[in-house]
């Protein structure tokens, strides 16, 4: 309370003199005191901070006008007799100035930030009263309106000085208008999308209006919406109206075509016979098959020959839709100049040189895609980064992430520019030959953030130019020079030094030296300090298994990885406070260490938590990091629940013969039915080998159910040793015995996993 009295009364001092400085006897005297008048341009500056300011008499509501113009005034006081100066003394004079003329600017965005918390308060109260109406065409048009111009007054409030006066002035505001906005969102768009779907299909563009409905119904099916039925009724409305066709037909070039229906094809079929789609020219397909959405069928074809153009009827009618497979590839050379990753400041960019050639080493003139992906080789957006230009021509007001072009004498020339976000953007450029699909990456490009402040803690980034006098620290770049001071552990060491000892892990401070305008002071004294030292093989890490999840089908498992070596290696089941390690190790010279035989068990559905310490011998301090890793007992079981008939039915007593056929589904159930990462990965020559209680065993080829979102299904696509018992096509199930699964080869799961046999059910056929 004390400290806060003080502050109140030296402002209440400060603002004191400002008023004394306006009184008439005081301006005569500013005529010929160019001192007197900076002092007063000074205290005008003060109190017009004050204004402004938490600390102060702001109460985000009233604009300080009063002294936004005084302080404006005495600045121009100052300056107009400070013109008079010799140059040196005008100099002393424009940078007293600095301070009050940065008062003033911070004053005018935080008096439009008042205003535009004003406007902002009307389009929340247009939209809401639009909500209230419960008409979906005003809710819609009040909230284009509303989210427009919220767009261009919320970046007015985000202009305002000093962080807790700017979260005052955007949280009296921002959240009101955002819930709403965040609470009828998805019934615009779905109304949008619905009224988009009516134009197109009325226009004849059905793959436009398609794809309108998939949209919207996506929506629909995800959220529980507040017009919900009205909507519904919108959308299928509009989906009855288009009829049954083939909208587009696409081929992976080898053996799978993907077919676009405009509505959906006889809904609850997730086969269909194969011989409802026939195509030209002697393809043939094996099977169909739909996907969730009931409107995308996947057909397993034999091999498609090259340079070859194959019609689709179905049903027996020509749909005039076909594709045509690609001429044979001539070469596949494709080779970028560059071979360097290259680190640029943010918004920076970087050429690209790519020479394309036929296998016969002349030079190609086709046509090449330009891609920008990130580091996991996913697309990214224009806002991450663009394709400047190509082959010397500007992309002029066309914001691209992607590009055809056509090579020049083999050669095709490109920039790669920053786009508009500031945080650091790491990008991928992708070289794709279109003619034969192959394709090649250039060196990457990062275009590294400048760092405005401070930083403290873990460093997960870092790289180190001496060179060029800068840090890549934890996606910022950091500047330095001579005149700052490096510390290792509160000493100060050489610059030399200081680089060679940080690397990834470490635990830094920086005191790092920025002027007003949040860039890098080289006048300034920046401190980097090292507080804790991590060397690259003291970390500790797990190598195996890689990701935190794993699932496994034995009773026990193994972990491995790396640590300082002779450090010791404890692993806890669920975490070092629940007491006494269950494994440990010694790490090895070479910095790795194996933990063998941790046995798992089933409780809480099969999740096993393990954390894995490191310690120096003779010591029982645990070394950072603590490494936590969830391993799960995992086996996959089927029995008849997991079977589904090609004709619909699940009970195989309502089936002639009680048999198996081609196309039947067959399910796997996890036994850890929320362990969601479960997935299958079948091999083209994959099996599953049934024997019934007589000892007869049959061996069916399988092939996964393409469009199964949970990866857990597959079918009966062929019989490979069939007996007198069995025919070629059908496994008839006689007797009333069950059919006990015997073996399987080619089906893991997603970490190459087998399916363990001996703990599935039997798959009973009575």
């Amino acid at each position: 309370m004390k400290k806060k009295a003080i502050k109140i009364a030296a402002s209440t001092a400060v603002a004191a003199s400002a008023f004394v400085a306006a009184a008439p006897a005081q301006q005569a005297d500013a005529a010929t005191n160019v001192n007197q008048l900076i002092t007063d341009a000074q205290n005008a500056g003060t109190v017009l901070k004050w204004a402004i300011s938490v600390e102060g008499s702001a109460n985000f509501v009233d604009r300080p006008y009063d002294h936004y113009n005084a302080a404006k005034k005495a600045i121009a006081n100052a300056e107009k007799a400070a013109a008079k100066l010799s140059g040196s003394e005008k100099l002393s004079t424009d940078a007293k100035l600095v301070e009050p003329k940065l008062q003033v600017k911070r004053a005018g965005a935080y008096i439009d930030a008042i205003t535009s918390s004003e406007k902002i308060k009307s389009l929340t109260a247009g939209l809401d009263a639009a909500i209230k109406t419960n008409d979906i065409e005003k809710v819609e048009a009040a909230y284009h309106t509303a989210t427009a111009e919220y767009r261009k007054q919320a970046a007015l409030l985000d202009r305002v000085y000093g962080q807790s006066t700017r979260d005052e002035i955007r949280n009296k505001v921002k959240p009101s208008i955002e819930k709403l906005v965040a609470d009828v969102k998805n019934e615009v768009t779905v109304n949008m999308l619905a009224k988009s779907a009516a134009s197109n299909a009325k226009a004849g563009k059905f793959e436009e209006a398609a794809k309108n409905l998939t949209d919207a119904q996506a929506i629909l099916d995800a959220n529980v919406l507040k017009w919900e039925t009205a909507l519904q009724k919108s959308v299928s409305d509009v989906e009855a109206s288009i009829p049954l066709t083939v909208l587009t037909v696409t081929s992976n070039n080898k053996n799978e075509v993907t077919l676009k229906f405009s509505t959906k094809i006889q809904p609850g079929y997730a086969v269909l016979p194969a011989g409802q789609f026939t195509f030209s020219n002697g393809l043939i397909v094996q099977s169909a098959t739909v996907a969730a959405d009931g409107k995308t069928v996947t057909l397993t074809t034999t091999e498609q020959k090259t340079n070859t153009e194959y019609a689709l009827s179905y049903q027996g009618v020509a749909t005039g839709k076909s594709f045509k497979t690609p001429v044979a590839a001539s070469d596949t050379t494709l080779n970028v100049v560059e071979t360097d990753a290259a680190n640029l400041d943010s918004g920076g960019e970087r050429s690209y040189t790519v020479n394309v050639t036929k296998a016969d080493g002349t030079l190609y003139t086709g046509k090449v895609k330009i891609d920008l992906l990130d580091e996991d080789e996913a697309a990214i957006t224009t806002s991450d980064a663009v394709i400047k230009s190509v082959n010397g021509v500007n992309l002029t007001g066309t914001a691209v992430a992607t590009y055809v072009a056509d090579a020049v004498n083999g050669k095709v020339t490109f920039v790669v520019a920053d786009g508009a976000t500031t945080t650091t953007t790491t990008v991928l450029p992708q070289i794709t030959r279109v003619e034969d699909g192959s394709k090649k990456f250039a060196p990457t490009v990062t275009f590294w953030e400048l760092a405005t402040g401070d930083y403290s803690g873990a460093a997960t980034t870092v790289i180190v130019d001496e060179k060029n006098g800068f840090i890549y620290l934890n996606d910022k770049k950091y500047n330095f020079d001579s005149n700052d001071k490096f510390f290792f552990k509160n000493v100060e060491v050489t610059q030399a030094d200081f680089l060679k000892a940080l690397s990834k892990d470490d635990v830094v401070t920086f005191n790092y030296a920025v002027n007003a305008a949040n860039e890098y002071n080289k006048a300034g004294i920046s401190n980097f300090v090292i507080n804790t030292d991590v060397t690259a093989d003291a970390a500790l890490k797990v190598t195996n298994p890689s990701k935190s999840v794993l699932t496994v089908d034995t009773n026990a498992t193994r972990l491995e990885g790396t640590s300082q070596p002779g450090h010791i290696i404890e692993v806890y089941k669920g975490t070092v406070a629940t007491g006494t390690p269950v494994a440990s190790t010694t790490v090895a010279s070479n910095g790795s260490w194996v933990v063998n035989s941790l046995n798992l068990t089933d409780d809480n559905a099969g999740k096993n938590d393990f954390t894995v310490t490191t310690r120096p011998v003779g010591t029982a301090t645990v070394t950072a990091p603590v490494v936590t890793k969830t391993i799960w007992k995992q086996y996959f079981t089927a029995d008849t629940n997991g079977l589904e008939l090609a004709d619909g039915n699940t009970d195989f007593s309502a089936v002639a013969d009680n048999r198996i056929s081609l196309y039947d589904v067959i399910t796997l159930t996890p036994i850890n039915a929320a362990l969601t990462n479960n997935q299958l990965k079948i091999a083209a020559n994959a099996t599953i080998s049934v024997k019934d209680s007589e000892g007869d065993i049959i061996v069916y080829s399988v092939k996964p159910v393409a469009t199964d979102l949970t990866k857990t299904k597959f079918y009966i696509s062929g019989v490979v040793t069939p007996n007198d018992k069995f025919n070629s096509v059908l496994v008839t199930q006689t007797g009333g015995s069950n059919h006990y699964l015997h073996a399987v080869t080619g089906i893991t799961n997603q970490d190459n996993l087998t399916w363990n046999v001996s703990q599935s059910k039997d798959i009973t056929l009575d």
